[in-house]
């Protein structure tokens, strides 16, 4: 016997149904991947894990159907398997030697509390206090000078409708104007490098 079935006709339509059925799997899977990704109902190492599970079972159905590995000989699978190795080997290798993860060592939120007084000098873009309002400085002046909550003043100090708060990072210090005041538990941080992305709340 030749080992080939005796319905050529029966085997081809078996064959063109099994990559009917493993090509909707694909994109079912797909289609879960991309839910996961914008969902994100997990925490990060999470979605890594289940991406790179799915990720390995499309790879296996397409390199052994869509490639026909499955009825070619086994050396075309090794030799196969063996470049797909050395390539992964090198690319984590090249990610890994490049960068070190990010840390974020301090993060602090503070109101500005700096109260306007006449003998100060000023700069632009400073913050200062009256009463319960925040005033933010357009143009460098030295005392005397008119208080912000002065007509006058239209051209040196402008009304903020907001708390600034002085958000000190790895970077240096920051200002941010907020509706209210916050903590550090009111914001995520994201640092990111070359190879790593790093969330903290």
């Amino acid at each position: 016997m030749s080992g080939h079935s005796e319905d050529p006709i029966a085997e081809e339509s078996k064959r063109f149904f099994t990559f009917f059925n493993l090509s909707m799997l694909l994109v079912a899977i797909t289609g879960i991947e991309i839910v996961i990704i914008y969902v994100q109902t997990f925490d990060g190492a999470s979605i890594i894990g289940v991406l790179f599970a799915t990720s390995i079972v499309k790879f296996v159905g397409v390199v052994t159907w869509f490639m026909h590995l499955k009825w070619d000989k086994i050396l075309n699978t090794i030799l196969f398997l063996m470049g797909l190795v050395i390539a992964v080997f090198t690319f984590f290798a090249v990610i890994y030697m490049s960068d070190d993860p990010p840390k974020v060592i301090e993060f602090n939120v503070a109101s500005v509390e700096n109260d306007w007084s006449a003998e100060t000098d000023y700069s632009s873009g400073d913050y200062v206090k009256i009463d319960d309002s925040y005033f933010l400085c357009l143009s460098d002046h030295s005392s005397p000078s008119p208080s912000p909550t002065e007509k006058s003043s239209s051209l040196t100090w402008e009304k903020v409708n907001g708390v600034p708060h002085d958000n000190d990072n790895i970077e240096g210090s920051l200002i941010s104007v907020l509706e209210k005041k916050a903590s550090t538990e009111d914001f995520r941080i994201k640092v990111r490098s070359e190879a790593f992305w790093v969330e903290n709340n």
